[in-house]
């Protein structure tokens, strides 16, 4: 695997063409995209009928299918309609569909839109794909929701092999769907259909339109029994194929490996800040019991309280895991948050000394990436997408969907007999199968046992009206954002945040107490700038305090739990390097789940990672890849430290 497959970078622009009838031709490949005239009946002969589909995804809870090639989405519209007329026609709203597909040259949107404007029988699924279609074409996964069918769609933008080696998923059926092996050798790899095998269970099936001696070849040799039927058109024959051996590459050291939980009636998430609400309505939208349980009456009113919650990428020099966790992270964030409670005013980041004007100047120059996303501004850069949050619109909106809510300050947790049963003090309050711990650093008291390189830091944000204000800061559109921020007025109010300071271990639990200084504090972080002056000449009218918890690497934990004790001794030796061996799989303790560290992105996190602990536990495609899980995974820091003993 490469160090990095996918780069914080654009992928590069695709070279599109269309003739007399309005079909796509790909200079880039020399290629066209599908037969003039008869483009969706040869995708339903080849890609459908040859995966005896709708047949097989009857009656499946779940149903995945992997594409080689997105191109036009032909495939995945032609799919998605033949999925809700199945949906509909058995009145079946638990079946899910998750297609996962690549493009290593995808399309923009008026590309797409061009492109799909010769099929009318399409339009009612084309124009929310569309409307649903990544805005940045930068490479990595981008997932799309269409919740009225029951379907999410995973588009990988980047080379196929890389896409399908990194994602987590289990496939029902392939479509090979890219440009003809003469056109395209690359996405006709040995390395790809090995891939594609690892990616396979038994009867996983397989269709595509070529039978090239080196296609049929390459799918017998991993496993695949091979059958040619009756091409489309001028094509007199294809093939069809089933996978017949089970042989995975297993990796040596699986440390970083993600849980089903085996049990999935009840699901109970203990903390109501953003992390645990966003699991809660995730888990909700698919039909699941759930309970949320906070100690106050209802969410997001401790530090996920804030009023205005900034909602940004957070970029570093280098192609960090950490940049492109966040920067996949706030792509997520900003197509999931209602228009009604976000609001994209932009954040403009400051420079005031050389050292920052530098760094700026750098940044921009060595990733070139969109300007929607990120560009030069005064002085300083612009996130044109990014912006702040009303949290309590937000979490009140969620707060009536959601079916169970529970007032408890849980003390401790016991697993028995299949069961976490969970208490307040003494007195049991609540059980249920799969647990999940998203209470901040209160998660140290639940398992004081468990090693959690975790602390909080507390802060405080401050509160001025704008017209005491001068309007250099009161007048801004944007988010200032330096060594602090301060947010656009609203309601003639702003806010200044957020101090981040050290909270000495004897007051980890206790509630978060406002200081006199908080103003002073706020102020402070504006020193050496044309600001500083200004905000003297003002008070501040309110402050708010909370904690916030953070990582040694500054990314969450988010995933199952392992048993640590185990694992010590199962990877005892792995500092010595002994690449040949095989390690075990973690064991597991049994259906509980953290989602915790968020640090101060927590409204920029939540969303995509409640995505990918719903996923987990319900052994679901997943929206991070293998890289990207290993970056935040519980498990990371004990590995870690196992290899430098």
């Amino acid at each position: 695997m490469k160090n990095n497959p996918f780069p914080i970078k654009q992928c590069d622009a695709l070279e599109l063409s269309f003739d007399e009838q309005g079909s796509a031709y790909s200079n880039n490949y020399g290629d066209i995209y599908f037969q003039p005239g008869i483009g969706l009946d040869e995708k339903n002969h080849v890609f459908l009928k040859g995966n005896h589909l709708p047949e097989n995804w009857s009656n499946k809870s779940l149903f995945t299918i992997g594409e080689t090639g997105f191109g036009t989405g032909l495939n995945f519209l032609n799919t998605l309609k033949s999925w809700n007329q199945t949906i509909s026609q058995t009145d079946n709203n638990k079946q899910l569909l998750h297609y996962i597909s690549c493009e290593q040259h995808p399309m923009n949107k008026q590309q797409l839109q061009q492109a799909l404007s010769t099929f009318p029988e399409l339009d009612i699924y084309s124009k929310q794909l569309i409307n649903r279609y990544p805005q940045f074409l930068l490479y990595g996964l981008h997932r799309l929701h269409f919740k009225q069918y029951n379907t999410t769609l995973t588009l990988i933008f980047g080379d196929c092999v890389d896409a399908f080696n990194n994602i987590d998923a289990s496939i029902d059926a392939w479509f090979l769907d890219g440009f003809a092996p003469s056109k395209n050798s690359d996405m006709w790899s040995d390395q790809l259909f090995k891939a594609i095998a690892d990616k396979s269970h038994l009867s996983t099936t397989v269709a595509t339109y070529t039978v090239a001696r080196k296609i049929r070849e390459s799918l017998q040799a991993v496993g695949f029994e091979i059958t040619k039927t009756k091409g489309f058109g001028q094509k007199r024959e294809m093939l069809t194929a089933k996978l017949m051996t089970d042989d995975k590459t297993m990796d040596k050291q699986p440390w970083f490996y993600t849980f089903k939980s085996s049990k999935q009636e009840t699901f109970t998430i203990i903390g109501a800040g953003i992390a645990g609400l966003s699991i809660a309505q995730k888990l909700q939208a698919q039909g699941k019991k759930v309970t949320l349980i906070d100690r106050q009456k209802q969410p997001c009113l401790e530090t996920s309280g804030n009023p205005q919650a900034m909602v940004m990428p957070s970029f570093d020099i280098n192609d960090s895991p950490e940049a492109r966790f966040y920067l996949t992270a706030f792509l997520y964030a900003i197509q999931y948050y209602s228009t009604e409670f976000y609001h994209p005013v932009g954040v403009h980041e400051l420079a005031f000394t050389d050292k920052q004007i530098q760094w700026q100047k750098r940044f921009l120059q060595q990733f070139n990436l969109p300007n929607d996303l990120i560009q030069h501004y005064k002085n300083g850069l612009l996130y044109p997408q990014a912006g702040w949050l009303d949290t309590q619109g937000h979490a009140n909106t969620i707060f009536q969907q959601l079916d169970n809510y529970q007032q408890d300050e849980i003390t401790s947790i016991k697993y028995i007999d299949g069961i976490w049963h969970l208490y307040e003090d003494s007195l049991l309050v609540h059980s249920t199968e799969t647990l999940v711990l998203a209470n901040g650093i209160n998660i140290k008291r639940l398992m004081p046992d468990y090693e959690w390189p975790i602390v909080p830091k507390h802060g405080e944000i401050s509160y001025f009206n704008s017209s005491d204000m001068h309007n250099t800061i009161a007048n801004n559109p944007h988010i200032q954002l330096c060594k602090g921020y301060i947010t656009p007025s609203w309601n003639g109010v702003q806010t200044m945040g957020a101090t981040f300071e050290h909270l000495p271990e004897n007051h980890w639990f206790e509630s978060p107490q406002t200081s006199v200084q908080h103003w002073q504090k706020n102020t402070e972080l504006w020193n050496n700038t044309p600001y500083a002056e200004l905000l003297k000449q003002d008070v501040s009218v309110q402050s708010r305090a909370g904690l916030r918890v953070t990582t040694p690497d500054h990314l969450p934990i988010c995933g199952g739990l392992i048993n640590q004790q185990l694992f010590k001794k199962d990877y005892h030796d792995i500092r010595h390097g002994k690449h040949w061996k095989q390690y075990p799989t973690p064991q597991t303790i049994d259906n509980l789940y953290v989602l915790t560290g968020l640090g101060s992105r927590g409204f920029t996190s939540a969303p995509i990672l409640a995505e990918f602990l719903v996923n987990q536990m319900l052994g679901q495609p997943q929206v991070l890849n293998k890289r990207m899980q290993k970056s935040i995974h519980p498990n990371r820091f004990l590995f870690k430290s196992l290899k430098k003993k």
